[in-house]
This record gives C-alpha cells, sequence and structure tokens, in this order.
C-alpha cells in the first residue's frame, strides 16, 4: 500500500504515475497492509504531510489524498513494454518502529533511456484501480491529514 499525496501525487482529481516514481531513485516506501496497524499508518502518514507542508505558500492543499493498495506480486511480476524480465523487485525493510514497512526498488542498472518511465506507466495502469480515497481508507483513519484545498 503506498500512501498517495496531494498536491505532488494528484492530477485532475486523480492520482498520477508520478506516486510510483521514488522505486528509481531511492526506493517506493509501501507498507504491507496485512501487518501495518492504524498507529504505525498514521505515524507515517503525519511525518509525510508534516514535510510536505514546510516551506509550501498553500500548505493547506498539502495532504493525503488516499492510498494506492497493490499486491507485491504485481509489483514483481511486472515485465515493462518491450522487456523479458521483471522490472521491480521488494523487499522487506522494516523497522523497530515502522515493522511492516517495505520499499519497491526499479532495476536501473543499463537500462535505456525512458524504459524506467515506460515501466512506471505500466505499473500505475496495473495498480491504479486499487486507489482508495482517504475517507474511505480504514474508516477514515488518516482523514484528518487531508488537504483542506483541494
Amino acid at each position: 500500500m503506498r500512501i498517495v499525496i496531494s498536491p505532488q501525487h494528484v492530477k485532475k482529481g486523480k492520482p498520477k504515475a508520478a506516486v510510483l516514481s521514488h522505486a528509481e531513485t531511492q526506493g517506493l516506501s509501501v507498507f504491507r497492509d496485512n501487518f501495518a496497524s492504524d498507529a504505525e499508518i498514521l505515524h507515517v502518514a503525519t511525518q509525510l504531510v508534516n514535510g510536505a507542508r514546510q516551506n509550501q505558500p498553500n500548505p493547506e492543499k498539502v495532504g493525503v489524498f488516499g492510498v494506492i493498495s497493490m499486491t507485491v506480486g504485481a509489483i514483481r511480476s511486472l515485465v515493462g513494454p518491450n522487456e523479458s524480465e521483471p522490472g521491480f523487485c521488494v523487499y522487506d525493510t522494516g523497522k523497530i518502529d515502522i515493522p511492516s514497512h517495505a520499499e519497491a526498488f526499479q532495476r536501473m542498472n543499463g537500462v535505456p533511456e525512458g524504459v524506467p518511465g515506460q515501466r512506471r506507466t505500466a505499473l500505475f495502469t496495473l495498480v491504479q484501480s486499487g486507489f482508495v480515497p482517504v475517507t474511505s481508507f480504514r474508516n477514515g483513519l488518516l482523514s484528518n491529514l487531508a488537504p483542506s484545498v483541494i
């Protein structure tokens, strides 16, 4: 599960593929939803929103827009256009305070220009149907972190 932050991950009222771009650079932070406690998710979401609101001219527009629920199998098995091998991997990177944490990475070594974006788009197309609005996620757990202005 990936937390979607507005406005950087949202365009025209919907999540955009950029929500998955960290897999190409620093690792895409996700939760193993079946193991994540409400407290873990709320803690991380609060940190994300507070960080995103810093130095923003309109902090009221920043907040949790929702989450994208996806399976580890979908990420690991995605084969990009014109490729024969999967382009993503997922690692359990649980921490003491966030034991359900994991990270997805995109295989980047020797990848031709343009392929990372194609893979990201392909993965987003596959998982975007798993989007859950902030008000519907875990009975509104993150609703207080939603942007007050969209």
